[in-house]
């Protein structure tokens, strides 16, 4: 019987060792293995540096476990993600510095990895479909998956299994959104190949509405761990609130492994598991005929239209259909809007009764090339499109967007937690 920890976390490295031994954790550990910590630092932006709360893994956290396998005896320690690049030139050694993992390498000489920049190896789904790994994930000899605890407006959760899709090249990613397959099918195959001995879940802070900091966090205080991913995975869903046969990647990885998804059939150390049951949301509101976000409802927004997003749309241009929400209620002034369908993705496809259509990036203006609902189409090519683009293609079309607005948005939800009790930025530095 597979195993889960939970402890409660006290600000001490205590914690997190507790976690490691009540799984046994590091029982397949040698001092001599070459280790990889693989945690959660989604994207970076420089301008407005994102609330980390429940977004990226807490650098405190990352720093106990380096001290911890230090104190085992391991010299050959190694930090990789690849985070997406929201700016261009903006990733991973962005994220790694603005949360502190340069002072973990002058303190304990460990090494980070920008698994964008990684050469990778071919890893198969099926005959056709391959995915292309970072070759430091799959050669390392112990794998530590560090993931946060946070829901997801595609996936509903994630937690192990999702973290892990940083371990691909980016042509990977963004495969793992092709339409004709489906998001959570693709991304549990790298557990496959990376095989995780370790997965540790920061639940210091818990992310309601993520992955970005859009969402809102809740301060948790539990660490769970496993040396089984999809147990740990379990257990964090069911905390969060979520059945795990509900959850689609949690399905298809368990009936590939022939695995349980019965908590009733994994043991449970530590905390009791119904005392830390907190339901989280995992998406926005949406009105009824797909126009827009359920704001849109309440203050009355009409003409415009932006479908809800679905699995297609990759983590590169989602802050982009974000955007257009926040955009698009800047342009109203109690009157209805001009009549525009604004699209992103890989396979929306337009709707009739707008005299515009706004199609945002190559992929969606690929999957729309012979719409015949289409009047005029408005392509603003990208992948990602860039701001400035958005925001004049918008201007174009009638609707007087107030860029200001946007970037007032982005200020207040960087800075939105600043001063509120038990929100510790000290968690994310070294």
């Amino acid at each position: 019987m597979q195993t889960v920890s939970i402890v409660k976390y006290t600000k001490s490295s205590d914690s997190l060792k507790q976690a490691i031994v009540l799984c046994n954790g590091f029982a397949d550990l040698k001092a001599t293995d070459k280790v990889l910590i693989k945690p959660n630092l989604v994207a970076w932006d420089e301008l407005f540096p994102p609330a980390p709360y429940g977004v990226f893994t807490t650098t405190r956290l990352v720093e106990d476990l380096v001290i911890l396998l230090k104190e085992f005896g391991c010299n050959d320690i190694t930090i990789g993600e690849g985070s997406v690049e929201i700016k261009k030139g903006v990733g991973t050694m962005a994220a790694f510095k603005g949360l502190g993992y340069y002072e973990l390498v002058s303190k304990y000489g460990v090494k980070l990895v920008d698994f964008n920049e990684s050469n990778a190896e071919k890893c198969a789904i099926d005959d056709t479909i391959h995915l292309m790994i970072a070759r430091e994930a799959l050669q390392s000899d112990f794998v530590i998956d560090f993931p946060v605890l946070k829901t997801h407006g595609q996936t509903r959760i994630s937690l192990g299994l999702k973290n892990l899709k940083g371990c691909l090249k980016l042509a990977s990613k963004k495969l793992c959104h092709h339409p004709e397959l489906n998001l959570e099918y693709c991304f549990p195959f790298v557990a496959d190949y990376v095989k995780p001995k370790l997965t540790i879940i920061d639940g210091i802070y818990a992310l309601e509405k993520g992955a970005l900091h859009f969402g809102n966090a809740y301060k948790k205080d539990i660490i769970i761990a496993s040396t089984d991913i999809l147990a740990a995975d379990m257990v964090g869903a069911k905390v969060m609130g979520y059945d795990p046969t509900d959850i689609t990647h949690f399905v298809t990885y368990a009936r590939r492994h022939k695995k349980s998804l019965s908590l009733q059939d994994y043991e449970i150390k530590g905390e009791k598991l119904e005392d830390h049951i907190q339901p989280l949301k995992w998406d926005w509101s949406w009105t009824e005929d797909n126009t827009g976000p359920g704001v849109f409802a309440k203050m009355g927004v009409t003409g415009v239209a932006l479908p809800k997003y679905d699995d297609t749309l990759c983590s590169g241009c989602s802050p982009i259909a974000n955007m257009c929400n926040i955009l698009v209620l800047s342009a109203f002034k109690g009157q209805p809007l001009p009549k525009i369908e604004i699209l992103n993705g890989k396979k929306m496809q337009a709707r009739a009764g707008y005299d515009k259509t706004i199609l945002l990036g190559n992929c969606i203006i690929k999957a729309n090339k012979n719409n015949p609902n289409i009047k005029e189409p408005v392509e603003v090519k990208g992948c990602p499109p860039n701001f400035e683009d958005v925001v004049k293609t918008l201007k174009d079309c009638g609707l007087e967007v107030n860029e200001m607005a946007y970037l007032g948005y982005m200020k207040q939800q960087s800075e939105k937690y600043n001063g509120k009790e038990g929100y510790d930025p000290s968690y994310y530095t070294a």
